[in-house]
């Protein structure tokens, strides 16, 4: 197939699959405004305007990456919070975070914290995507306690609120030191440290 410059493009049978599992990869390694088209087309194995074709603008890209990593990838919170106490959800919560953080064929950190760090105007719709992600998850962590607390595991004393937000400034904290360099044994020790300071 030859495109407007003459040069050989990719027949439009191509795997949108294998594209959009490259584009992820690129923009959970590299960040939204990290990542250029031309990183794109390398990554992709596309020409431009079949990108355009298939996916739309870079925007609308990365919408389509983050999605696929949320429902391929982001997984393990979910599967914790499917812990039938307060107890086993929280270690599940922490060794299922370490897991993933440490599983070859990936970037060593959550692409919802490094998606979309930039804060250019053009980042912006990336960044408040991430950001809204990042809340809800928060808001599942606040639910599965809420159903602790009626289950009489959370004492009254603690504030949901703020014990969500703690949770999540844990596993925040576990996702940078990955990205750091940080081993699994190391991550492993720095889990059990905060689960041993929650009373686990």
């Amino acid at each position: 197939m030859k495109t407007g410059n003459g040069k050989t493009g990719r027949p439009i049978n191509f795997d949108k699959d294998a594209a959009l599992e490259a584009a992820m990869l690129l923009f959970w390694e590299r960040g939204y405004e990290g990542t250029s088209m031309a990183d794109l087309t390398q990554a992709m194995g596309l020409n431009p305007s079949s990108i355009y074709a298939a996916f739309g603008d870079k925007h609308a890209l990365f919408q389509l990456a983050v999605k696929r990593y949320m429902e391929k990838r982001a997984i393990y919170a979910g599967k914790a919070l499917e812990e039938p106490t307060l107890e086993k959800f929280i270690r599940a919560l922490f060794s299922n975070t370490v897991a993933f953080l440490t599983t070859p064929g990936h970037p060593p950190t959550c692409m919802t914290l490094a998606g979309a760090v930039g804060c250019s105007l053009d980042a912006t719709p990336a960044r408040d995507l991430m950001t809204e992600i990042r809340k809800q998850n928060q808001v599942a962590l606040r639910q599965r306690l809420l159903k602790a607390r009626k289950n009489g595991e959370l004492p009254k004393g603690i504030n949901v609120d703020d014990y969500a937000r703690y949770l999540s400034t844990i596993i925040a904290g576990l996702s940078i030191q990955a990205a750091n360099g940080s081993t699994k044994a190391e991550l492993n020790r720095t889990a059990q440290m905060a689960l041993q300071h929650l009373g686990y």
